[in-house]
């Protein structure tokens, strides 16, 4: 039987909490939502119509009693501490909790270790975000495409897990993959929290530099700022998640200073061309416009000019055909003549019949490859 939540609670109703109950709701979840938040996150999220009514932290064991399943989603130690207040509490046999913290081990052996057998822990951590916070920027398509990871625990039903991953798949619209936890932590380590503290250590390097000689920073430019833009997340926000991932990320660190090492033998030696061809074919096979991991891309490239109303022909076109558009990317651009954009779809098969679509109307389309 499919999982079919009356009740769903979402403990900590900020960014990820409101997205996830405006999602729930427009994508037409009819079950009845509870936000267990601050009194100034409540009245917002009720005026964004993100819950159906909220309560106050405190309220949390006069909740729980009614519900069918509890999103945690605070940061990720408060991830723990509630988990640890929940296994002290009656709780309503079948319940399913899960969370979105962005390390898995910490909070899967918490929950191993506090929560009863009359329920279910199933971790998940969505692949998706917003450089804003709080209830206020809930977005209910912030999770459409994204990669939902989850995390099950053997001792899960796996069909249980796979009813919950299709619920979250049809009124979140994300996609889903399944890692045991210790993968996750080392997977998010690589391509998420050792890449942003590289991002640290070059602005600070670029800050000891304008120490030296004043003016440096002002010469930076577009590429800098891009690959240091998540250097401007607050340390509040990652101390969580490096405290409880360190002994994931430090074999990276060890491992890039031994990169870093070669490099300036290759600098010093005028041989660094196999490392920067091996990273240029690396690079290129990274799938481009996708929310989180192992998305197959399925683009197009459609070459249109540099006119008003372009984007919109393109859509009416394909609208016309009930051809609906996942991702949408300008690529590039020449002012007064024409430009590249991308567009992306939910198969290749939707592509392909796009492409058609658009040459036949006199476009330059292509899959992409």
């Amino acid at each position: 039987m499919p999982f079919s939540p009356t009740t769903i609670a979402i403990h900590s109703v900020g960014l990820l909490g409101g997205s996830i109950g405006a999602g729930l709701k427009a994508s037409g979840y009819s079950g009845r939502i509870i936000g267990l938040s601050s009194q100034a996150a409540i009245q917002k999220a009720l005026s964004l119509g993100c819950i159906d009514e909220g309560h106050p932290y405190e309220a949390l064991k006069n909740v729980i009693a009614d519900v069918d399943c509890l999103f945690l989603c605070s940061p990720i130690r408060t991830i723990i501490q509630t988990i640890e207040t929940l296994g002290t509490m009656p709780l309503p046999r079948g319940l399913i909790i899960t969370d979105v913290g962005s390390t898995k081990s910490e909070i899967a052996a918490a929950a191993r270790k506090t929560l009863p057998s009359s329920v279910h822990f199933i971790g998940g951590h969505p692949m998706a975000g917003s450089e804003k916070g709080g209830v206020s920027a809930s977005d209910p398509f912030l999770f459409q495409n994204a990669m939902y990871i989850l995390t099950p625990p053997k001792n899960v039903p796996s069909g249980l897990v796979a009813d919950f991953a299709v619920f979250l798949e049809r009124f979140l619209g994300c996609k889903h993959l399944i890692l045991d936890c210790e993968s996750h932590d080392r997977v998010v380590a690589a391509v998420s929290h050792v890449p942003h503290l590289l991002a640290v250590a070059l602005v600070n390097l670029a800050q000891k530099a304008e120490d030296a000689m004043p003016g440096t920073l002002k010469l930076a430019a577009g590429g800098f700022r891009d690959m240091t833009r998540i250097a401007s997340a607050p340390y509040a926000l990652w101390n969580d998640i490096l405290s409880t991932n360190k002994h994931s990320i430090r074999p990276y660190l060890e491992e890039f200073r031994g990169i870093l090492s070669d490099i300036e033998t290759g600098l010093m030696a005028d041989t660094l061309g196999p490392i920067f061809e091996n990273a240029v074919q690396t690079r290129c096979g990274i799938p481009q416009g996708n929310k989180g991991f192992i998305i197959e891309p399925n683009d197009i490239l459609v070459v249109a000019k540099d006119q008003p109303g372009i984007i919109a022909e393109l859509s009416t076109a394909l609208a016309r055909e009930q051809i609906n558009i996942k991702d949408i990317e300008v690529l590039k651009v020449r002012e007064g003549e024409a430009g590249t954009i991308r567009l992306a779809f939910e198969s290749q098969t939707i592509a392909r019949k796009a492409v058609s679509i658009l040459t036949g109307l006199g476009f330059v389309a292509r899959e992409r490859n």
